[in-house]
């Protein structure tokens, strides 16, 4: 009887779909599993792309943003998401090695060779648009939103407010364009996007050089009912 009931509980559980991951975080995790293991953005330096090499100018923005704002905001921890394939971090991290460090990538092979090679950083597999990360003091999203569609932008904005961290940095390029939709099921695909105009209209942030903007999570409260 006991065994029954154990099978028909487990059968009424994949006809309502319950435990299942929904198929748009499904289709996102094939996406970027498919960017990684197939090195759609041909780097020899890092699987996270050109982007990621230790010498490009997005990476040495990077550098002098968190370097700026863990002094001005006394930043005692950090949530890096996506967190990639950790390719200029250390550097980050050796300069401050005071900071609790977390690094969220939703490429679980990605998350599994991190924590190999680096044992002593903590690391979890994570979508951001489904789940929200632990609370940590800034969550540091580095060429994230750029390759998300518009709804999964407002999810994935909400769940880092949502973690209760008090900052938030993001990607967001100053270009006065007008922002346009990821084409959608393509991988690997980006396009510039500028969070403080239509239809996003983020308020004035704390930080901004242009590239990477930075807010207090209070100042997004805004966002939770806009990805509700």
């Amino acid at each position: 009887m006991a065994l029954f009931l154990k099978r028909l509980r487990s059968r009424t559980r994949k006809l309502l779909g319950i435990g299942k991951r929904p198929k748009r975080h499904r289709d996102l995790k094939a996406r970027f599993t498919h960017v990684y293991r197939g090195k759609t953005w041909k780097s020899s330096e890092s699987a996270s792309g050109p982007g990621s090499t230790r010498d490009s100018g997005s990476v040495r923005q990077a550098l002098i943003a968190l370097a700026q704002v863990v002094s001005v905001y006394d930043i005692q921890s950090v949530a890096d998401l996506p967190c990639g394939d950790l390719n200029w971090m250390p550097t980050f991290l050796k300069q401050n090695p005071k900071i609790d460090y977390i690094g969220y990538d939703i490429v679980d092979a990605l998350i599994a060779a991190n924590r190999r090679a680096f044992p002593g950083y903590a690391f979890r597999v994570l979508d951001i648009t489904r789940e929200i990360p632990a609370r940590a003091d800034l969550i540091f999203s580095k060429d994230l939103v750029n390759h998300l569609l518009e709804r999964d932008v407002w999810s994935a904005v909400a769940n880092m407010v949502r973690s209760g961290a008090d900052y938030v940095m993001v990607t967001s390029n100053s270009d006065p364009v007008p922002n346009i939709e990821l084409p959608e099921n393509v991988a690997g695909s980006s396009r510039p996007l500028n969070l403080q105009i239509s239809p996003y209209d983020f308020p004035t942030p704390l930080y901004d050089d242009g590239y990477l903007v930075m807010w207090r999570s209070q100042d997004l409260a805004f966002v939770l009912d806009r990805a509700a």
